[in-house]
C-alpha cells in the first residue's frame, strides 16, 4: 500500500530539486507567454510534474522571465520547493528584480531551513543591477528582516563598490532591531567605504560586549584615522575577549611608534598565545634596540609558537640566527648590542640566512623549526608525487637517528653527497618519518593527506606518546600517490581546527581541484580566514612551475611562515 505523509512530501520535494537539475532543455520555442499560461494552469499538479515547466522559463533568461520568477518567490500560496527552485533560477540570470523578490518578499515567506539557498546562490559577484539595488534600497530593508536573512543581505553588501551602500549602512549604525553580530557587518561597510562622519557613534558601540563588533569597529577606527579615540584603543588592550586584545594590540603595531613598546610587552604575558603572537608580531614592526634587548629576554621564558615567532622577529630586526638558544642570543646581544645596528632586513636577506642553518639546526622539517606544540603537517599525495625525484641521501639534522623503518640510513658516518632518484612521494615520507621521529611526547599534533580530496589522519590534534607515534608513522609509510591537487579545500580544513597555530604544507604542484582553485582566490580566503588567528603556514615545494611557485611563496609570506622550494 502506497504511503503518504510528511517524510514522504518532503523526499519528493527533494526529488523535484533534483529533477531541476537534471531535466534537459526543452528549448523557448513555446514562448514565455505560453509557458507562463502553463505553469498557471499546472498549479494543482505535484512539484515533480511541475519542474519542466519552471525548468523552460529559467532557460529563457531574459528580464520577463526573471520578472515572472519573481512572481512566483513572491506568491506565499506556493509551496517552498517551487519557490525555492524559482530563487535558484532567477539568481543564474542576474537581474536585480530576482534579488528584491528575495529581500523583500521571499525571506519573509521561506523558512528558515531554505536560507541557505539564498546565501548559496548569491556565492558570486553582484551584477551592477544587483550592486545598485542594494546600495539604494536593499540595505534599508535590513531592520526589517530576521536575524538570520540580516546577515546575508549585510554580507552581500560588502561587496558593493558603490558609495552609496556606505552612505546607507550609516543610517542603520545603532539600530536596536539589528543585534550586534550583524552591526559588525555595518561596521565594516562604513570602512569599506570610507564614511567619517561616525566616529562618535562608533566610539559609542564599542561599550557593547560584543567580540566580533568590538573588532569591527576598532578597525573601522583606525581606518578612518579617528584619533580623538585612543582612549577606545587602550580599553581594548583590557578586553575580556581575546580576539579584541590581540586586534588592539595589531592596531599598535601598525603605528611603528617607538612610544607604544612599553604598551605591548606586557601582552607578552597575555593568556591566550594568539595575543602573544600578535604583540611579537607588532613589536617586530616597531624594531629598535629596546625591542631587540626584550625579545632576547623572552627566549628563555617562552616556548611552541611564541618562542617560534620570537626567534624569526629577531632574525628579521638583527639579521642574526640563533634559533631558540637563550644562551646564544644573550651572549650575542651582551657582546654586540651595544653597538649592533637594528636596521631590519630584506625578505631575501631572512630566506638566504635560514637556508644556511637548515642544515645545521636540529629538530627540522626540510629546514624550518619545528618547536610549536599544536602542529598540522599537510603532505601532498597527488598522482604527480609519483614522479622520480634526485635527491642527496646524506643523514639530515633532526629528529632521533636510530629508530627503525625512519628511512634514515642509521649506519652513515658524517654524511656522504650520494645522490639517487626516488619517488617525490618516497623523498616526503621519508623526511615527515624523520619529523614525526623526533617530536617531543605532548605535541598536538595532525597529519593531512591530500589529493582530489583530503584524508585526516585523525579528526583532530592528538597528543604525541610512543604508541601515538608509532600508529602515526605506520600511516605515512603507507601514504601512496593518486588523484589530482585540491589545495583549497585541505588548507580550510586545516584552519578549521581552533588548537593548531603551525600548520607544514608540502605540495609539488598547482591546485586542480576544489572549491577554489585560482591562486588569487585561494590567496585571499586563507588570508581572510586566518586573519584573526594568525596561523603559521609554512610551504614546501618540490619543482614547482612558476604559478605554483608564486602561489606557495605568497602563502607563506601572508601567512608568518616560510617557503622552502627544493
Amino acid at each position: 500500500m502506497h504511503k503518504t505523509g510528511p517524510v514522504n512530501c518532503l523526499n519528493r520535494h527533494f526529488m523535484a530539486i533534483i529533477l531541476l537539475l537534471c531535466v534537459p532543455s526543452l528549448g523557448g520555442a513555446q514562448g514565455l507567454e505560453q509557458l507562463k499560461e502553463k505553469f498557471i494552469q499546472e498549479r494543482s499538479f505535484e512539484v515533480i510534474d511541475r519542474i519542466s515547466t519552471i525548468q523552460q522559463i529559467g532557460e529563457l533568461d531574459s528580464l520577463e522571465a526573471s520578472e515572472f520568477l519573481a512572481k512566483i518567490i513572491q506568491d506565499r500560496t506556493e509551496v517552498t520547493s517551487i519557490i525555492e527552485s524559482s530563487v535558484r533560477l532567477v539568481a543564474l540570470h542576474g537581474h536585480s528584480v530576482g534579488l528584491e523578490a528575495v529581500v523583500e518578499h521571499g525571506f519573509l515567506i521561506l523558512p528558515l531551513r531554505s536560507y541557505w539557498v539564498i546565501r548559496d546562490c548569491w556565492d558570486r559577484d553582484l551584477t551592477p543591477g544587483e550592486q545598485q539595488y542594494l546600495a539604494r534600497k536593499g540595505l534599508l530593508k535590513v531592520p526589517f528582516l530576521k536575524v538570520e536573512a540580516q546577515n546575508i543581505v549585510l554580507t552581500l553588501a560588502t561587496r558593493v563598490t558603490s558609495s552609496t551602500a556606505g552612505e546607507s549602512a550609516a543610517k542603520l549604525l545603532g539600530n536596536r532591531k539589528i543585534p550586534a553580530h550583524n552591526q559588525a557587518l555595518i561596521v565594516d561597510l562604513l570602512r569599506i567605504h570610507s564614511v567619517t562622519t561616525v566616529n562618535k557613534k562608533l566610539g559609542k558601540l564599542f561599550r557593547v560586549n560584543d567580540a566580533k563588533l568590538q573588532c569591527a569597529v576598532l578597525k573601522a577606527l583606525q581606518q578612518l584615522e579617528a584619533e580623538d579615540q585612543s582612549r577606545t584603543f587602550h580599553k581594548a588592550l583590557k578586553s575580556q575577549h581575546w580576539t579584541v586584545r590581540a586586534c588592539s594590540v595589531d592596531i599598535f603595531g601598525d603605528t611603528h611608534d617607538p612610544e607604544v613598546v612599553k604598551v605591548l610587552l606586557p601582552m607578552l604575558k597575555d593568556p591566550f598565545v594568539e595575543v602573544q603572537v600578535s604583540a611579537v608580531l607588532a613589536l617586530r614592526k616597531i624594531g629598535g634596540k629596546e625591542v631587540v634587548s626584550a625579545l632576547v629576554k623572552q627566549v628563555s621564558k617562552q616556548e611552541g609558537r611564541v618562542l617560534d615567532d620570537i626567534c624569526d622577529a629577531l632574525i628579521w630586526l638583527t639579521g642574526q640566527d640563533y634559533g631558540p638558544s637563550p644562551v646564544s642570543w644573550t651572549s650575542w646581544w651582551d657582546r654586540e648590542g651595544e653597538d649592533a645596528e637594528i636596521r631590519g632586513i630584506s625578505r631575501e636577506e631572512y630566506e638566504r640566512i635560514r637556508a644556511e642553518a637548515s642544515d645545521s639546526t636540529t629538530g627540522t622539517y626540510y629546514g624550518l623549526r619545528v618547536i610549536s606544540r599544536f602542529v598540522t603537517f599537510i603532505v601532498d599525495i597527488s598522482g604527480s608525487m609519483e614522479e622520480p625525484y634526485e635527491v642527496n641521501t646524506r643523514k639530515l639534522p633532526g629528529g632521533r637517528i636510530g629508530r627503525s623503518g625512519t628511512g634514515v640510513d642509521d649506519d652513515a658516518e658524517g654524511g656522504g653527497n650520494k645522490r639517487e632518484k626516488l619517488a617525490k612521494i618516497e623523498v616526503a615520507r621519508r623526511e615527515l618519518l624523520r619529523v614525526l621521529d623526533g617530536i617531543p611526547d605532548g605535541t598536538q599534533f595532525n597529519i593531512i593527506a591530500f589529493e582530489s580530496t583530503f584524508t585526516p589522519w585523525r579528526p583532530a590534534l592528538v597528543e604525541m606518546n610512543d604508541l601515538i607515534r608509532s600508529d602515526a608513522m605506520d600511516y605515512v609509510r603507507n601514504l601512496g600517490p593518486r588523484g589530482m591537487t585540491n589545495v583549497y579545500d585541505t588548507l580550510i580544513s586545516a584552519l578549521d581546527d581552533p588548537e593548531v597555530n603551525t600548520i607544514y604544507f608540502l605540495s609539488d604542484g598547482a591546485p586542480t581541484m576544489g572549491k577554489i582553485v585560482e591562486p588569487g582566490g585561494i590567496l585571499a580566503a586563507v588570508r581572510a580566514r586566518n586573519a584573526v588567528r594568525k596561523v603559521k603556514i609554512h610551504t614546501i615545494g618540490f619543482h614547482l612551475d612558476p604559478k605554483a611557485s608564486i602561489l606557495m611563496r605568497l602563502l607563506a609570506e601572508e601567512n608568518h611562515g616560510t617557503f622552502i622550494e627544493r
